[in-house]
């Protein structure tokens, strides 16, 4: 099976989904690769009112209307003192954000971009990847091994970044967060429709309530931190239940179903690609730099970093030399601005300065 497209794009989460939705928006026609992985809910459900514009200019924002996505009015938090904090969005432009049913938005987005005419191939991986003059041949496996000839390639794999690495590209992490994360069901109970994130001694716990009567659950730690019996059902929800946790284990207090088979754990933290563009290539979403959670701004950096990445695409593909380093300028300066703030949120909580997740977070 052979196919020829103007740009392969690797990786159908939402970063390639917005780079492909950029690229078709300037008339480039394109083929989204992807293997078939099971949509699980991920740490971060939430994201910011500041996320409407993003949301707008991708041509999506009309999908965050249905009642899979709860609106989020606020950030409840202990942090960097025993009381409790709010703040609240209603005095923003925007109101609220919105706690996200990933794996629905994902398959929204997916169902959008085969309707607006781009190309999907499920169940492929790229394998093989050889740069010609003119083109790149890239070789996939699947139930039907294929090539595809194409004039630009994406990685847009994740953290993983498997089409930077087959170039010699390298990775470097600046942290070793991960998160524990469980759903849990709370019945008929109500819970406020705020994100609440609460520090401790070896990290910070995050929840969100989601539709369907669900609770969004994680606690993050470095990995050489956590407790392998987290993995346990009772174990972890005892662990959140804590007299430790103040703001946590009061919203447990209310009947909670947990699921054992829920339970994972996931890389969370800060990482970057050494090169994010190359010869008629780039890397995009969490493959050129990823988030630690506590931002909220991994989804926006897909969806902001694939608008631009489909602008830079086209416009190498018309002959603008400048075009991919611009796109670097503009995701580079974003991830520094991260940075800073980073280490802001990070420096605001003294309580447990001398414990070894905090201390590494010391700036200077």
């Amino acid at each position: 099976m052979e196919h020829t497209t103007p740009v392969v794009i690797a990786g159908g989460g939402i970063a390639g989904m917005a780079t492909a939705l950029s690229l078709i928006n300037r008339g480039v026609g394109c083929l989204v690769v992807e293997p078939e992985i099971a949509l699980t809910a991920k740490i971060g459900e939430t994201i910011p009112p500041n996320a409407t514009s993003i949301l707008a200019r991708a041509g999506i924002d009309h999908l965050m209307v249905d009642p899979a996505h709860l609106p989020c009015y606020g950030n409840h938090f202990v942090w960097g003192s025993d009381v409790p904090y709010e703040k609240s969005f209603f005095t923003q432009v925007n109101p609220h954000g919105w706690h996200l049913d990933r794996p629905f938005f994902e398959k929204q987005l997916r169902t959008h971009c085969i309707s607006r005419g781009i190309g999907w191939l499920s169940g492929h991986r790229v394998t093989y990847i050889e740069q010609l003059p003119d083109r790149w041949q890239v070789s996939l496996d699947g139930e039907q091994n294929a090539t595809v000839s194409c004039s630009f390639l994406v990685d847009a794999t994740g953290r993983q970044a498997r089409i930077a690495r087959i170039l010699g590209r390298k990775r470097k992490r600046l942290d070793a967060l991960v998160g524990i994360s469980a759903q849990l069901t709370v019945g008929d109970t109500m819970l406020r429709q705020n994100t609440f994130i609460e520090a401790v001694a070896n990290g910070w716990w995050y929840a969100a309530p989601l539709s369907n009567h669900k609770l969004s659950i994680a606690y993050m730690t470095d990995n050489d931190l956590v407790d392998k019996e987290l993995m346990n059902t009772n174990h972890f929800m005892a662990f959140a239940q804590s007299s430790t946790n103040k703001l946590i284990s009061n919203l447990l207090k209310k009947p909670i179903a947990c699921n054992a088979e829920e339970i994972t754990l996931r890389p969370a933290s800060t990482s970057m690609l050494d090169e994010r563009t190359g010869n008629r290539w780039l890397a995009v979403g969490d493959a050129a730099y990823s988030f630690d959670p506590i931002s909220s701004y991994g989804i926006m950096s897909a969806l902001e970093g694939g608008y631009y990445a489909g602008h830079a695409i086209a416009d190498t593909l018309a002959g603008h030399t400048d075009a991919l380093l611009a796109y670097d300028v503009i995701i580079s300066q974003a991830f520094d601005i991260y940075l800073q703030m980073h280490s802001q949120q990070y420096s605001a909580e003294q309580r447990w300065a001398g414990l070894p997740f905090w201390n590494r977070r010391k700036v200077g």
